[in-house]
């Protein structure tokens, strides 16, 4: 009976292991983006995207990038 309950212990262990690991490199791939917009009185803001906004707002950018200005 000790050895099976040592078994299932190590084998939860190493269940738990794989979840952990495969949490961790989905939340990395899920990174979002962020744009930062600053206006001409100093006030700034902040958009993700995770936002419908700030989807827009980083297409535009990308595109700005890679056309290079």
């Amino acid at each position: 009976m000790k050895k099976v309950l040592g078994r299932l212990v190590l084998l939860g262990a190493l269940a738990g292991a794989v979840y952990a690991a495969l949490y961790y490199l989905r939340e990395e791939s899920a990174a979002t983006e962020a744009i930062q917009m600053v206006f001409d009185d100093g006030s700034t803001r902040s958009l993700t995207s995770s936002t419908t906004e700030g989807k827009e707002f980083i297409d535009i950018a990308r595109k700005i990038v890679e056309i290079g200005l």
